[in-house]
């Protein structure tokens, strides 16, 4: 169970009732804490939620464009995403990333091995396949 302040420093103006609530539902295995594993179990069913198929295949889409229209175009011109194109989209999104940390965001995402995230990679990372 929370206690403490209603509210605190979080911004969160909740009554006690309800947090114990959501505490509740983020705490699966019942062991009195929240882990890192229940915090994104609960993320992404979230996510599987709230973007549908076609809505994660527009912002594919969109991503893909940004990169075609601000920079020097898609490195591949195959609706795919290089780590030149990945580094080129977060710098747009205002998110600065060394090239090696660009590279580990790419492994991570590329199912396959080949270098570049396609849909299907793009859409499995979005809603946690």
């Amino acid at each position: 169970p929370l206690t403490g302040t209603k509210g605190g420093s979080s911004g969160i103006n909740a009554e006690y009732g309800d947090l114990n609530i959501m505490y509740s539902i983020l705490d699966v295995d019942g062991g009195g804490t929240i882990d890192c594993d229940e915090l994104i179990c609960t993320i992404d069913g979230f996510m599987r939620e709230v973007y549908t198929g076609s809505e994660v295949k527009e912002s594919f889409d969109q991503l893909c464009s940004s990169v075609v229209e601000n920079s020097q175009g898609d490195s591949q011109g195959d609706d795919v995403i290089t780590a030149k194109d990945l580094s080129h989209a977060m710098n747009l999104a205002g998110v600065y990333m060394t090239e090696e940390d660009v590279l580990a965001l790419l492994n991570e995402i590329d199912e396959s091995g080949d270098g570049i995230i396609d849909f299907n990679e793009f859409r499995n990372t979005i809603l946690g396949f």
